[in-house]
């Protein structure tokens, strides 16, 4: 694949992964060899692409993905990473109940307007580490959960049990904050 002012799409992805992860811009500038306005023309460069290169080959929406959640490669493969380690997150989110809670805290508060990265960060959290987080239970769920495997209905049940779980605990945690928008309208 072609580079956008030198630089690629693997390290553009590794860039924006970096960056969520918390490393400063100066940093990334600094490992790319691009001033600023390259920079972000650049990037602007890659995203209008990504939607075309995503609809030719969808597998790269999933190498995006994953380059972004662990973006030590290419130009920064020997650059450390700012997020949180990886022997932190296993602390953090140690299975596949506690990923539930937080996935559905922050996408519950989202819904009344609270910011979802404010609640990751709450858990100590950043969207590099949280977007880690991510593919290790998908795929973890994706290995566990075939649909010819005996115990299929029980493990679907188990983990949707769990999902409903926090997904209702966290509506009725935030139902005081319900904001409606239609009250002061009157016709």
């Amino acid at each position: 694949m072609e580079a956008i002012n030198g630089i690629t799409f693997i390290d553009w992805a590794c860039a924006c992964g970096n960056l969520a992860q918390g490393m400063p811009e100066e940093e990334i500038l600094k490992i790319l060899g691009v001033e600023a306005p390259v920079w972000q023309q650049t990037s602007e460069s890659w995203i209008g692409k990504l939607g075309d290169i995503m609809a030719n080959d969808m597998e790269m929406a999933t190498k995006y993905g994953e380059i972004f959640a662990n973006p030590k490669q290419g130009k920064f493969a020997n650059v450390e990473q700012v997020g949180a380690s990886d022997t932190n997150l296993e602390a953090i989110v140690p299975d596949y109940e506690t990923y539930q809670k937080i996935f559905w805290h922050q996408s519950v508060a989202a819904e009344y307007g609270i910011d979802a990265v404010t609640v990751l960060e709450s858990y100590g959290l950043d969207l590099g580490s949280w977007g880690k987080m991510n593919m290790k239970f998908m795929n973890a769920g994706l290995n566990s959960t075939k649909n010819t495997d005996p115990d299929y209905n029980d493990k679907f049940f188990h983990y949707s049990n769990i999902m409903q779980q926090w997904q209702d605990h966290w509506h009725e945690h935030y139902k005081e904050n319900k904001v409606d928008l239609s009250d002061d309208i009157d016709f």
